[in-house]
């Protein structure tokens, strides 16, 4: 499974709870509506309003949040500019085509944008010297094929930026979002990932899984400081541990590529690593033998070639239930080398029964077998 989102989510995660101070409509049948000047609301929520293609918005300094959902709006109202106080703004599976960051540039307490599910294609950005106060940008399921680095440049304490579930064919090599701590590119048709001019230097989160790249990051030096990295479902067919500089990471997830190497060229790699998921690839070979990861408590090998990976049960003493070795060739030789106090206390995941197996078989505890060849 790709690995979770760790502050951002696909969406946003603004909770609206009904008070006096909230405007809601479950069922708003117009094509317009008006937010007066004189309105003591703070809150607006419109949800399942079909015909809405215009917003209305009188000046008001009391509006702080603005959620609107399954409308025919193409465009964010120009007049948002009149609720100069607004927080978090929301329109969600409407039809909006184009976003322009200009009409945002006067909300100086702006935090979240919530675009998902609507047609957008296109970003225009503000002029070089207007910065935005928005920490929190979700652009998930849209029609968006490019972003341009120039375009983002407002956006200098977005903290987390959401592009999944679009059809982005490159992702730019010069961004700058020195605040930006969790980038979601899920779902794309990225065939690479230049990050040589990237600065974003408290980068910790990055999510690249169901692309198509082909190839590792290119020049990640820049994001040194990345915790979470997830390359799974693509279309790898090497790793190398080393080409990483990742001196923090402590999840890396490459399953459901090609692999058919995974390598180091260094003698002795000492990585802080937790989790190393490289499950339902074309391994068949997996030299673990330069390999210093003392934190690691969970690795997945299932579903690849694999005949034998060498010292692993003493390697890594922390691993425990979560080493995965299903569905592989293993070999007979090898599991009778391993001490039979590892074969009974560790969880393989789906083993097979005596029944199922060929031949060669290992009894790992009462009614439950490894399967060898």
């Amino acid at each position: 499974m790709p690995l979770a989102s760790k502050i951002c989510g696909s969406q946003s995660s603004q909770v609206i709870q009904a008070t006096d101070y909230i405007y809601t409509s479950h069922s708003y049948d117009q094509i317009t509506f008006t937010i007066p000047d004189n309105s003591s609301y703070e809150v607006y929520v419109l949800q399942e309003a079909p015909l809405l293609r215009y917003v209305y918005i009188q000046h008001n300094v009391k509006v702080n949040s603005i959620l609107i959902e399954q409308c025919a709006m193409v465009s964010v109202p120009r007049t948002i500019r009149n609720a100069p106080n607004l927080l978090f703004l929301t329109i969600r599976s409407c039809r909006i085509r184009h976003l322009d960051l200009n009409d945002l540039a006067l909300l100086r307490s702006l935090r979240d944008i919530d675009l998902t599910h609507n047609q957008i294609v296109s970003i225009m950005g503000p002029p070089a010297d207007v910065v935005l106060p928005v920490r929190r940008l979700y652009l998930a399921y849209n029609k968006i094929r490019r972003l341009d680095g120039n375009v983002l440049h407002a956006l200098q304490e977005l903290s987390c930026l959401v592009v999944e579930n679009n059809r982005l064919e490159e992702f730019p090599t010069n961004l700058s979002l020195p605040a930006v701590e969790e980038l979601s590119l899920r779902h794309n048709r990225l065939n690479t990932l230049n990050c040589t001019d990237w600065h974003m230097p408290d980068l910790k989160y990055l999510y690249c899984n169901h692309n198509r790249l082909t190839s590792a990051p290119i020049e990640w030096q820049s994001i040194w400081r990345i915790d979470t990295l997830d390359l799974s479902f693509n279309r790898l067919h090497s790793f190398r541990m080393d080409d990483a500089y990742l001196t923090q990471l402590h999840i890396l997830n490459l399953a459901a590529n090609e692999l058919t190497n995974v390598i180091t060229s260094q003698k002795h790699l000492r990585i802080p690593l937790e989790r190393l998921q490289l499950g339902h690839n074309r391994l068949n070979v997996l030299d673990i033998s330069r390999w210093g990861m003392p934190n690691l408590w969970e690795l997945d090998v299932g579903e690849n070639q694999l005949t034998e990976l060498g010292d692993v049960f003493m390697r890594f003493p922390a691993l425990d239930s979560m080493m995965i070795l299903r569905s592989n060739n293993w070999s007979c030789t090898w599991l009778k080398r391993v001490h039979p106090d590892d074969m009974v206390r560790r969880n393989y995941g789906c083993l097979r029964t005596k029944r199922s197996c060929p031949e060669g078989r290992l009894m790992v505890q009462e009614d439950a077998w490894i399967c060898c060849w």
